[in-house]
């Protein structure tokens, strides 16, 4: 580490960004993602809009409510984790590795307060595939107008995405060495990050050819949700080219100190730019949930 670092102003800014991811990922968004729920279920009831809720029972909206007061509770806890770990790193000194190496308890950190995401993200899944499931095919309507990519975002940030992988490979190139004296962590490192950013292509073509995960939902809101896709695509692999060019910089010039800083802060941009995006996107009171509705007798007349 360099000798005009202060390990003072190092714990300082590590303790200010751990704190916003614990705010960000364990109280922020679950609050929003639990009111974004809650605001479905009384404005928009099953009763009502049976398409939105294929297979639903008696009893459907209040079981959803318990639920997301347990998913807030889980989350909840799991802040409240993360502060005690905060309080105890301040009770006993802790000071960041030099050589770094701490980055890993940050990450596994931010893997338990992901895990209920994935958790909630796993039955948004699996409710559109009961969607598509019920769905009457005979109803489907060629309605949606064929877009392209730029048609969803601007070109200047996908240059930016290739202009930074290609920039981050010839950093790690030219710190690896040559080719031929590459040992396996090399070349994993490279397939790895270039299959990640063949995904993000292959998700982002899924979607601007017109890939509806929910089958009923009306064209407008169908285009909203593929910019979001493709915007997230985008800016995550902007964002994992900026982290691993930092992180390979912080291991050539010595200042592996700000290894754990980094991590965290990368992560909260991932939600950010991940979750928030799509959120903004979609935003719920812009939704037509009248293509959810089953209109009655009198309605229908």
């Amino acid at each position: 580490m360099p000798e005009f670092f202060s390990m003072t102003a190092v714990l300082a800014i590590f303790y200010v960004v751990f704190s916003g991811q614990i705010f960000l990922l364990s109280f922020y968004y679950p609050k929003k993602i639990s009111s974004r729920v809650e605001h479905i279920l009384m404005n928009f009831p099953p009763e009502v809009y049976p398409k939105l809720y294929p297979g639903f029972r008696p009893g459907h909206v209040e079981t959803e409510k318990l639920k997301m007061r347990i998913y807030k509770a889980i989350n909840y806890s799991i802040g409240i984790v993360g502060v005690v770990i905060l309080a105890g790193m301040l009770e006993s000194g802790y000071l960041p590795a030099a050589k770094g190496g701490d980055e890993i308890f940050v990450m596994l950190y931010f893997f338990l307060q992901t895990t209920p995401l994935l958790y909630i993200s796993w039955k948004e899944h699996r409710h559109y595939r009961r969607m598509r499931l019920t769905f009457d095919e005979k109803k489907r309507k060629a309605d949606l107008i064929r877009r392209g990519l730029f048609d969803f975002i601007s070109p200047i940030y996908v240059g930016v995405a290739f202009l930074f992988y290609f920039a981050w490979l010839g950093f790690y190139v030219n710190h690896a060495g040559p080719v031929a004296s590459w040992e396996v962590e090399n070349y994993a490192t490279v397939t790895l990050i270039t299959g990640m950013n063949v995904f993000y292509a292959l998700t982002i073509f899924a979607f601007v050819s017109g890939k509806k995960l929910d089958p009923y939902k009306a064209p407008n809101d169908q285009l909203k949700h593929a910019e979001s896709i493709v915007k997230v695509m985008v800016f995550s692999s902007i964002m994992i080219s900026i982290f691993l060019s930092f992180a390979q910089a912080a291991d050539q010039y010595a200042f592996e100190v700000f290894d754990p800083v980094m991590t965290s802060f990368y992560m909260q941009l991932c939600v950010v730019f991940g979750l928030g995006v799509m959120m903004k996107l979609q935003d719920i009171d812009a939704i037509d949930f009248e293509v959810y509705r089953v209109l009655n007798k009198t309605e229908a007349a």
